[in-house]
């Protein structure tokens, strides 16, 4: 199992994985990267779930506040970004998780202020990180530094997580904990940290700790 570099910089996610957290709590310079330029198809507007068929994706409709633009304050949600709809899904695969009903209310309102369409994709992932900072223990004691300050794509290996699939399973191995479709789906690695905190929130600090690098190959 890999060490992870010393000083590292991450992407803003909405409820990212507990990859994502392992690198965010681990001791060293941590960077929280909200000045890239948006990367399509990646973590950056999706939230990772699994139901009963398996591991899904919700995506979170966005585009463009400016045409000329690609960085992440200029992306927005479009007019396809319903709040109830993205609960739906989550009620959907997570209604018989043992702490959904916990989280549940809270999550909608959580929807309901950050999620509407127009609204910035940044600030909801951001506020994303806060709002689990809030149900959980994952907080960073000295905090992160919200900029970069590294516009240029650099390798894995010298902690630059930003890159495509740095926080997928290829890289990552979980420490399994019981989900509701386990018994026929397996345990399903790289979730949400949603889909933790509905199992049990108080073991989602130690479950992330126990997240290891597999490799930094790029």
């Amino acid at each position: 199992m890999e060490e992870l570099p010393v000083r590292r910089i991450l992407p803003a996610c909405p409820f990212p994985n507990l990859a994502w957290y392992k690198v965010a709590l681990s001791e060293g310079e941590v960077v929280l990267d909200t000045h890239e330029n948006y990367v399509k198809q990646t973590d950056r507007n999706r939230i990772f779930i699994a139901d009963a068929h398996g591991a899904q994706f919700i995506t979170l409709p966005v585009h463009r506040r400016n045409a000329d633009s690609r960085s992440m304050k200029d992306i927005v949600f479009t007019e396809e970004m319903i709040p109830k709809i993205i609960m739906r899904h989550i009620t959907t695969a997570y209604s018989s998780a043992p702490f959904f009903e916990h989280f549940e209310h809270e999550l909608m309102a959580f929807f309901e202020e950050f999620g509407a369409p127009g609204k910035s994709l940044l600030e909801f992932n951001l506020a994303s990180l806060k709002w689990v900072e809030q149900m959980t223990e994952l907080k960073r004691g000295v905090g992160w530094v919200e900029q970069s300050q590294y516009t240029e794509s650099t390798e894995m290996s010298a902690g630059d997580f930003r890159k495509k699939g740095a926080l997928s399973n290829k890289v990552w191995s979980y420490k399994r904990y019981a989900q509701i479709f386990e018994d026929r789906n397996g345990f399903i690695e790289g979730r949400s940290v949603l889909d933790a905190m509905f199992h049990e929130p108080n073991e989602v600090k130690n479950w992330c700790l126990e997240t290891y690098l597999r490799t930094l190959k790029n």
